[in-house]
């Protein structure tokens, strides 16, 4: 492989990503590269991303209507300056290397992966990428590269087209590349961390959308869908699609369990503690009734020796 590394323009395409802005290009602005341009494509955000975008000494494209990512993609492409077009995402952080990694590969190959590390747990289950990660411990070609770390020469755009408008538009642009002759080639290095997180209910989204791009991808392909000779669906992919949906239903039930059991425990306790002091109540009341009692009695007894002995005395006074 060639020693000299090429110049290279990084596309990122950002939408609502304001929070992220600013160490995303602090990320990219110290990377380990002789030469290199940072072009970020604002497709038409609606929080501050515009005017942060103004602060900093980058090429930047405000889109004033929204496209897509795959659109945005493509626009930022054109405009680049350089022959290597290097992609990443606005929730990534790549590694110092990245590009020092990876560009010497586009020597011998037409598009270039590196390695994708997912902090999402979800992701980290579901997402293709991380299959060629843990089969591939080494330089292999594939069929499929990730877009958060995929890099390619700007004329590999004019002969395929560019990305087309779907939810996974880097696996369709990945297919479409190789059976145009292209050859991909998986690289476990250039590391590139996928920090971003969502929701259950926003991977179950997100997934279901794949779901449909897939079906559309492998028709306009030609693929056929079915369970022969290989199943779509292995079981090991089924239990991690029902541990991401059940897991927020059983957490629900378990917090209304122990919520129960909470509440039955203080309305339990807070029943024998009223009974207790109920009891306690009665107690004393039935003390003071009985010293009352004991009172009278003892006053009754005093009272009729007393007048026992006046009637006594009366009787001996009367008989002198």
């Amino acid at each position: 492989m060639s020693s000299v590394l090429q110049p290279v323009s990084i596309i990122v395409p950002i939408k609502n990503r304001g929070s992220l802005l600013p160490n995303l290009i602090k990320n990219l602005s110290n990377l380990n590269y002789p030469n290199y341009e940072i072009i970020i494509v604002d497709d038409c955000s609606t929080d501050n991303t515009k005017n942060l975008l103004r602060k900093y000494p980058i090429k930047s494209i405000v889109l004033e209507k929204s496209v897509g990512s795959a659109e945005a993609r493509n626009i930022g492409i054109n405009e680049a300056k350089n022959d290597i077009i290097a992609l990443t995402d606005s929730d990534c952080f790549v590694s110092r290397n990245w590009l020092k990694d990876l560009v010497p590969f586009l020597n011998r190959y037409d598009i270039v992966g590196g390695r994708v590390e997912f902090c999402d747990r979800a992701e980290r289950k579901l997402n293709p990428s991380i299959k060629i990660e843990t089969v591939l411990k080494k330089e292999s070609t594939v069929n499929f590269l990730n877009s958060s770390n995929m890099l390619f020469k700007k004329e590999l755009v004019t002969h395929t087209g560019g990305f087309l408008n779907y939810r996974i538009e880097d696996l369709e642009f990945s297919w479409r590349a190789i059976k145009k002759g292209f050859r991909l080639i998986y690289v476990p290095k250039g590391l590139v961390i996928h920090h971003g997180k969502r929701t259950t209910l926003q991977n179950i989204k997100k997934y279901i959308q794949y779901g449909k791009s897939y079906s559309k991808i492998a028709a306009v392909h030609n693929m056929d869908i079915s369970f022969k000779p290989e199943s779509i669906y292995d079981r090991k992919t089924i239990w991690n699609y029902l541990q991401l949906i059940a897991f927020p239903f059983v957490l629900l039930l378990a917090l209304f369990i122990c919520g129960f059991i909470i509440l039955n425990m203080i309305f339990y306790l807070s029943l024998n503690a009223f009974s207790l002091a109920f009891l306690i109540f009665l107690f004393f009341r039935l003390m003071r009734r009985i010293d009352i009692i004991y009172k009278l009695y003892k006053f009754s007894i005093i009272f009729s020796i007393i007048n026992y002995n006046l009637i006594y005395l009366l009787k001996k006074v009367d008989k002198r």
